[in-house]
């Protein structure tokens, strides 16, 4: 019972941190054109990249031996960065896209 209490302390330590720390999106470096943002394959393609900068961000800060091997975590702080991303390009097609009304 004692290991168990130990084992679910230290899951929800790891959560706490990762959850304090899953913003990272201001570190991501998103290149894009804005003639991108003019078709829907264009803007498709942007947020397939904001994606993959969201995962490799996340994955660049979180530390993988963590108890939980960083999964809820770093779910989490993908989606956390995708949702900051698409704000900060702030487009009606890639806002659509990621609310999947595509």
């Amino acid at each position: 019972m004692i290991k168990k209490l130990i084992i679910t302390a230290a899951g929800a330590a790891a959560l706490s941190i990762g959850f304090s720390t899953a913003s990272f999106a201001g570190d991501a470096q998103l290149r894009y054109a804005s003639v991108e943002l003019t078709t829907q394959s264009g803007a498709m393609d942007v947020y397939h990249r904001i994606q993959k900068v969201a995962a490799e961000t996340c994955d660049a800060r979180l530390n993988h031996d963590s108890v939980i091997k960083y999964s809820a975590v770093r779910e989490s702080c993908v989606a956390n960065a995708v949702d900051e991303l698409v704000a900060r390009v702030n487009d009606e097609r890639i806002d659509s896209i990621h609310a999947g009304n595509v």
